[in-house]
């Protein structure tokens, strides 16, 4: 039973790899590396020499002084001007100055075509100047206010001319650019004429404001919103308040009511007793002191209560605090019984004076309440007229406000102009105290930076474009499999032996074929009469390495039945199989008394192939029958076929394979080796190898798809076939530890 495998994939991109394909193509590499080389050499020496001119301007700081432009002073000393510019932004705009289209036709017109272009027939201004503008270049550093300009040409005497009068035309330039001369009658003519527009906006607006009554109109509304907010909260507040005393005092004239209904039943009741009982003594009089005693009982006895009340919130009937207030609410009451029973017209005078009492109060408090809501609603009215006045005024004030502010500032930009312009009428480009040339243009000198680059591009290109195919064709373009880790480590399985190359060609060499295939895989025709079994045959070594570990394999897996079926299989003319079947075969013929049979299921169309010095094969039906008499090729090696002479059509099919299984155990063979088609879509291979004891999967280094590979070896192990790999045709291209 085949043991289960999982295939893995693994990064073809690894060290390992690189090197091996370093190493395949070194030949290669080496030769474009050389190109490269040489190439360099003829740019280096054979590059035409390029002279350079260069010289340094200091940038102080920049006047702007345009008569259209605002007053900006950008010091050099700050990161920051009067605008707000930074100085990388004003050396940016300078350099742009200095590699204008303008600037360059400048300096051309002054030079002369001919001058410039001194080689050229019959040049142009434009020629002159594209050829300036493209050999200038500028260099400057971050935060930096100094501008390194440079002229490359190969002309040495036009070079230093150039950039001489580049730096004087520049200076002229810049003052064309930031500063505006001539300007100062039309300055002058602007500024008067604002200057009267803005008196008379100035004098309209402080008479509409003294006849709205405000000094600043937003100043004004904002007073008036405040106010008017609080009003609104004002009169919220006593509409509240007064709507609140109108039911108390309801609820007071109410309480009257019934006070003085209840005082004429009890003088009617009393004056019927004195009818009764005129002997009767008449009740005892309060006096002040008592009065006043029984209020304060009475208050003092509503305050418990409401202790009372909240402390039942907070704890039990049975707490001491609870009960003791209680117990005082009790002493209370029987005291303001022990009142009203000594004096009776306490209750009823007391309630009575009170309710009147506080009905007075409450009515004047009421009528004070209505006054101060009425004063309130009047102040609203008023407030109400007052910000609709502002209202209506705001538009007219806002306007020529906004007037005012747009002729200040043309007005104080004008007189800043003003100024500007006196100085420009006198200013000479030369003598410019915020750019100074810190070094004029230095005398020419060779460059040699670009022939320097364009050689080690070279040199290192042919270098670089070597790696680069070898890595594309062997890690990108080529799904072969190239060494034994590589199958090992992307199938899981361990290969049982690596075949070098042999031959011119790569094909094995399959001696006892003849015709077509014969001819494909015997390129050497000194070695191509050589039987497998013979010493000098290349496969010998690898074919008795392989014998040993079948053996084994079949000693510790206890494999002892006869015949041991082995297949050997690839996926391809040419992968060696059948010289690796035939050299097994006769390794395994060697080990003993016992017979081997090598059966071609690969022949077709009846053909009898000889193995070996004209000796015949038989067909594998005979060969098999018990007792049957055939030729061996070798001591103990005998050759079949699977077709009979004459029969086109046969082949080893899983049927006709299970027909012949009775003879197979009946024969006498130890081995049957089966050389078995290539696997594909149609062979009978798949179905074959399960039936195999052993089946040796031959791989074709550097040739047979990796991708075919795994797939063919998922069907074997699909099909539980036992299978062992065995990789043909290794090449060795670097040290043994590479390989390795």
């Amino acid at each position: 039973m085949p043991e289960h495998r999982t295939e893995a994939e693994s990064s073809n991109f690894n060290l390992r790899n690189i090197l091996f394909a370093l190493f395949k193509w070194k030949r290669t590499i080496l030769g474009l590396a050389l190109f490269g080389i040489v190439v360099a050499a003829g740019v280096y020496f054979f590059y035409p020499a390029v002279y350079e001119s260069d010289a340094r301007l200091l940038v102080r700081y920049v006047l702007e002084r345009s008569g259209y432009d605002p007053v900006d002073a950008l010091q050099g000393q700050g990161t920051r001007g009067g605008s707000g510019l930074t100085i990388d932004a004003v050396i940016a705009a300078e350099v742009s100055i200095l590699t204008s289209w303008d600037l360059s036709v400048q300096v051309a017109e002054a030079l002369g075509p001919n001058r410039v272009l001194p080689d050229a027939k019959a040049p142009s201004v434009v020629a002159a100047a594209a050829a300036i503008n493209s050999g200038l270049s500028t260099t400057t550093s971050k935060g930096s206010n100094i501008i390194g300009v440079s002229y490359t040409n190969r002309k040495p005497e036009v070079t230093a001319q150039v950039l001489s009068e580049l730096v004087t035309r520049y200076f002229t330039k810049h003052l064309e650019v930031h500063r505006s001369a001539g300007a100062f009658d039309f300055v002058s003519q602007q500024s008067d004429q604002i200057r009267a527009r803005l008196n008379q906006t100035e004098d309209a607006l402080k008479a509409l404001k003294a006849k709205a009554g405000v000094i600043s109109l937003a100043d004004s509304m904002a007073s008036l919103n405040t106010q008017s907010s609080h009003l609104e909260d004002q009169l919220r507040a006593a509409e509240n308040d007064l709507a609140e005393q109108q039911a108390k005092v309801k609820q007071i004239e109410r309480g009257g009511l019934a006070v003085d209904l209840n005082e004429t039943d009890n003088t009617k009741d009393k004056a019927k007793d004195n009818t009764k009982d005129n002997a009767a003594p008449p009740p005892q009089q309060a006096s002040t002191k008592d009065i006043g005693d029984y209020q304060a009982l009475v208050t003092n006895l509503t305050k418990l209560r409401e202790t009372q009340l909240e402390m039942s919130a907070k704890y039990t009937p049975e707490n001491v605090l609870v009960k003791m207030n209680q117990a005082h609410i009790n002493d209370l009451e029987n005291q303001k019984r022990d009142f009203e029973r000594k004096f009776p017209e306490l209750a009823i005078s007391g309630a009575k004076g009170s309710g009147q009492l506080d009905l007075r109060v409450e009515r004047a408090r009421l009528a004070g309440m209505k006054s101060k809501l009425d004063d309130l609603r009047r102040q609203k009215i008023e407030l109400q007229d007052r910000m609709k006045q502002l209202a209506d005024v705001g538009p007219q004030i806002a306007s020529l406000e906004r007037n005012k502010e747009l002729e200040e500032a043309n007005y104080k930009y004008y007189s800043g102009t003003l100024q500007k312009a006196r100085v420009d009428e006198a200013l000479d480009p030369s003598k410019m105290p915020n750019i100074s040339a810190i070094q004029r243009p230095s005398p020419p000198g060779i460059v040699t930076t670009t022939r320097n680059k364009i050689a080690l591009g070279f040199a290192g290109g042919g270098l670089a474009l070597g790696i680069s195919l070898a890595l594309l064709f062997e890690m990108v373009l080529n799904h072969s499999y190239k060494r034994r880790s590589e199958v090992e480590l992307q199938l899981r399985s361990p290969v049982m032996l690596s075949i070098p190359y042999q031959g011119s060609n790569g094909r094995l060499r399959l001696p006892w074929k003849n015709g077509q295939r014969a001819s494909k895989e015997t390129p050497d025709k000194s070695n191509a009469s050589l039987a497998p079994w013979e010493v000098e045959h290349f496969m010998r070594p690898y074919s008795e390495a392989i014998r040993d570990r079948l053996g084994l394999y079949f000693e510790l897996h206890g494999v002892t039945h006869k015949p041991k079926l082995i297949g050997v299989t690839g996926f391809g003319e040419g992968a060696g199989t059948s010289t690796l079947a035939a050299g097994v075969a006769a390794a395994l013929s060697e080990t003993g008394d016992g017979k081997v049979l090598l059966v071609d299921v690969n022949a077709a169309n009846g053909e009898v192939h000889p193995f070996f010095a004209g000796r015949p094969a038989a067909s594998l039906t005979a060969a098999i029958e018990p007792q049957a008499a055939i030729t061996s090729a070798a001591d103990n090696l005998y050759l079949a076929t699977i077709n009979r002479a004459g029969n086109k059509s046969a082949h080893l099919g899983l049927k006709k394979f299970f027909a012949l299984v009775p003879n197979l155990k009946a024969s006498d063979f130890d081995y049957i080796i089966f050389d078995m088609p290539p696997i594909n879509q149609t062979s009978p291979t798949i179905g074959l190898a399960a039936l195999m004891d052993k089946v040796l999967l031959v791989v074709e280094a550097e040739k047979t798809n990796r991708d075919v590979v795994k797939r063919g070896y998922r069907e074997l192990v699909g099909a539980r076939a036992d299978v062992a790999v065995v990789l043909n045709k290794t090449r060795s291209y670097g040290p043994s530890w590479l390989e390795g």
